[in-house]
């Protein structure tokens, strides 16, 4: 096996943005200063990111059965100046534990450039990004064994997307609940 086949990803975990404000009511997007923003996370929001730290990479030894700690990190870039910082929060505070570089040089519909990267990339992987595109960026990535729900649903900011490399070319697909925060399902979508 050539050295780049033998350093190629072979887990990808997917996961959407934390939680987001919704309109002009509380609760509202904050950035990690606590100063409103509406392009950042809710405090929930910031919750979760501290919780997915801990998940991916606790502090008594490896992550849960089915995740990996990740080597690699990927989160879009805002579409402008001022535009949506969710997903590079989301995983910031894992970079921050790990010592990791967030890759953010990918707008969030440049699936099929961020597919290729991704699959060139030491994994594993975690890949922090909007709902709408999460079903694209799986099916940019190759042979899946089943379908990922698609659309992913509005109301959920607590499941792990785990590609696992089945073969060549082919990803094995599965779910799992983070059940991080109370209010949190224990199935996937």
């Amino acid at each position: 096996m050539a050295e780049n086949e033998a350093m190629r990803a072979t887990t990808i975990m997917l996961i959407r943005h934390a939680e987001r404000p919704e309109g002009d009511e509380p609760p509202f997007g904050v950035d990690r200063a606590g100063t409103r923003c509406d392009e950042s996370l809710t405090p929930v929001g910031w919750q979760r990111a501290t919780a997915l730290a801990a998940l991916f990479a606790p502090d008594d030894g490896l992550p849960p059965t089915g995740l990996v700690r990740p080597r690699s990190l990927f989160a879009s870039t805002p579409r402008k100046k001022d535009g949506s910082k969710r997903s590079l929060q989301t995983i910031s505070p894992l970079a921050d534990k790990l010592g990791l570089e967030v890759d953010t040089d990918f707008g969030r519909s440049d699936v099929k450039a961020l597919a290729k990267r991704v699959l060139r990339t030491p994994g594993p992987v975690l890949i922090s990004w909007q709902r709408e595109y999460l079903p694209e960026i799986v099916d940019a990535l190759g042979e899946v064994d089943s379908t990922p729900p698609d659309p992913w649903p509005e109301d959920r900011f607590d499941v792990i997307w785990l590609l696992t490399r089945s073969g060549a070319q082919g990803w094995v697909f599965s779910q799992l609940p983070q059940r991080l925060l109370p209010g949190d399902r224990a199935t996937g979508i």
